[in-house]
Order: C-alpha cells, then sequence, then structure tokens
C-alpha cells in the first residue's frame, strides 16, 4: 500500500490545487463603488389650524395688533424653525404687513426678546403675486431654536408707505339699509403722506384679512386695538343674545427637530 501512496498524491495533485485556488478566489476583498446614503428628517408643525374655517375674516388695519402663542409640539424634544406660513383672506392692496417673532416676557410683558434678525414686511403690489393667498416665510437661515415656552408671532398692519401718518378711523352711511331698518355703513382709515395735508380715504377691506378658526371657550389670539391699549385674548363672547365661541388667528409653523 505505501508504495502506491506517491502515484495516488501524484494523479490528485491538480485537483488539490484547483480546490485551493477556488477557496482562495471565494475569499477575495472586491471593491464596490460609492453609495451616498440621504436621510430625510422628520417636521414637526404647531399652529392654530383647529380643522376648519370661519367664514369672517379679520381685517388688520393700521395701530392694530394681532399676537399668537404658538407651543412646542413635544417639551421633551428641541427644535429649530423652519417656516411659518401665513393663511390671508385674499390678496391684499393697501397697507404693509409686518411679522415679528417673540420670547416670551419676563413678568406681566406677555412680548419678551425679538428672535428675527429683523421683521419681516409685505407691502403690495409687487412683493404679493395676484392669486396668492398665504404667505410663506423661510425661517431656516435664521437657526432659532424654538423657546421652551413657546413662541410668540406678532402681526402688525402698517400705513401703505414709510411716511404715511394714520388720522383716526371713520364711517361712511350708505344709501341702502339691511333688512333689518338698520343704516350700512362702509369703515374707512384716514391718512396722511408726508407733509400733505390731503387726507386720503381706505377702505378697510383693502387692508390685510387675516384667516381664523374656531377655538372653543380658549384661544391662543391676543389682539390690542389700538397702542394705548392693553392686549386682550380673545374668548367666549356674546352676539345679539347668542353665545358664540372663541377663533383664534391661523399661523403655522413648521419644525424641525434637534437630534
Amino acid at each position: 500500500m505505501n508504495l502506491h501512496l506517491p502515484l495516488l498524491l501524484l494523479l490528485l495533485s491538480p485537483v488539490i490545487a484547483h480546490a485551493q485556488l477556488t477557496i482562495t478566489d471565494s475569499a477575495r476583498t472586491i471593491a464596490l463603488p460609492e453609495v451616498a446614503v440621504r436621510g430625510h428628517v422628520a417636521r414637526s408643525v404647531t399652529g392654530t389650524f383647529h380643522g376648519s374655517y370661519i367664514r369672517g375674516t379679520r381685517p388688520l388695519v393700521p395701530q392694530q395688533r394681532c399676537v399668537v402663542w404658538l407651543p412646542a409640539p413635544d417639551s421633551g424634544q428641541t427644535y429649530t424653525l423652519a417656516s411659518l406660513v401665513i393663511p390671508l383672506h385674499c390678496r391684499f392692496t393697501a397697507g404693509r404687513l409686518q411679522v415679528s417673532l417673540h420670547q416670551r416676557g419676563a413678568g406681566a410683558e406677555m412680548l419678551g426678546p425679538e428672535l428675527l434678525k429683523q421683521p419681516f414686511l409685505f407691502a403690495p403690489p409687487d412683493s404679493i403675486p395676484k392669486r396668492r393667498t398665504q404667505l410663506r416665510l423661510d425661517l431656516r437661515n435664521q437657526r432659532i431654536q424654538l423657546p421652551a415656552a413657546g413662541i410668540y408671532v406678532v402681526l402688525e398692519s402698517l400705513p401703505t408707505v414709510a411716511d404715511e401718518v394714520f388720522i383716526r378711523r371713520d364711517y361712511i352711511q350708505r344709501r341702502k339699509t339691511k333688512k333689518d331698518g338698520s343704516a350700512v355703513v362702509q369703515p374707512y382709515i384716514l391718512t396722511q403722506r408726508g407733509t400733505d395735508t390731503t387726507t386720503i380715504w381706505t377702505p378697510t377691506d383693502a387692508f390685510p384679512k387675516l384667516r381664523q378658526s374656531p377655538a372653543g371657550y380658549v384661544s391662543n389670539t391676543w389682539m390690542r386695538w389700538a397702542p394705548h391699549l392693553p392686549y386682550k385674548r380673545e374668548g367666549l363672547q356674546t352676539f345679539r343674545g347668542k353665545s358664540v365661541q372663541a377663533f383664534d388667528t391661523v399661523v403655522m409653523l413648521e419644525l424641525e427637530p434637534i437630534e
């Protein structure tokens, strides 16, 4: 048997060599092309849209301010501000809409420090396309972190041009009357420009009209009807003997979570 062993090994040597080569090739490392993996950051939205709009709108005229408080959607998560959406009833043709963001104030003060580098200012007609019914503010380049106590969105109406001065509100009675016999009146905003003593009459309908959503008994919206008056929170009201629920001015804030 030992005499035949060298002959047997000689016959099997090609098979053994082939087997070793196959094993070595299968264990070889192969470099694959580079693959770019892109992740998607899920965004959250906090706002005052409660599922529906109401028919009535809120004209915002000079000397008036609307403040809306937006809380964080998750108190255990930190966010940066991505964008702010302000729905409008229609394209406005008079006035300028100024938008600013504030922290919560200290003590009795509702509004704290401003968060934007400078307020956003929208003026017709060039900055607002004809069919545009909402304003969208891109906030990503501001790199603002949502405060733990939430954020206050301040909407303020200014006169149409910088040197225009508010005088007062006034009403003109029309010839036609309502079904109950009461007179129909048209509200106007009276202003003057620069040193010109000519009074400009502008219908309140020409100024920005904010959209509203039913909030129930308590809303997150405050109004300041004149600079010398305090802020008043919108709440349950009585109109013509009937109880009317509170309404929120609709604003929506898009947030990006910080990992």
